[in-house]
């Protein structure tokens, strides 16, 4: 593997966080850059199938609907070919809904895989197909277990969460 190999696995792991972090902060700029503009998302057919503009406008509707999100990537398989790479990545999604989310207010964690195809284009490595596979899903009904943090301690969805340059300024 040379220098090149590394820059390019390094960016397009830096598209696969950013694009998490967007989902859980409801930045859906975030989510939006992870792909070009003519990506095609193909997710389970009761969530979304098409292209990306329609993505991120059902996610607009669909992640506000959780009272929190966490997604933790996990392994990475990325396979180049010159300005091409085929990614696979597990994943662990954690929600809690709302009472206005299909689920009412339960928390549901899914086990799962994005199977991404990466482009570079004008030098820049975005998503121009995804797809999602679900290997485990759970429900959990029950606020058995579940702590109630204060307000303080938790992550924002608003906007106003730190960002790591203001925690680093501190």
């Amino acid at each position: 593997m040379n220098v090149d190999e590394l820059v390019d696995r390094a960016e397009i792991h830096d598209v696969l966080v950013r694009y998490s972090r967007g989902l859980d902060r409801v930045d859906m700029a975030l989510v939006r850059d992870a792909f070009h503009d003519d990506a095609w998302i193909d997710f389970p057919d009761e969530v979304y199938v098409g292209p990306v503009e329609g993505f991120c406008e059902f996610l607009s509707k669909e992640m506000p609907s959780f009272v929190r999100t966490r997604h933790n990537l996990g392994n990475s398989l990325v396979e180049l070919d010159g300005d091409v790479a085929f990614v696979e990545t597990y994943l662990t999604a954690d929600h809690e809904a709302t009472s206005y989310h299909k689920w009412d207010c339960a928390f549901v964690t899914l086990w799962a895989r994005y199977l991404d195809r990466f482009e570079k284009r004008a030098g820049v490595w975005k998503i121009a197909r995804r797809q999602l596979l679900i290997d485990w899903m759970r429900r959990d009904d029950s606020q058995t277990g579940w702590f109630k943090l204060p307000q303080a301690q938790l992550g924002k969805r608003d906007g106003s969460d730190p960002v790591l340059q203001q925690h680093i300024q501190r």
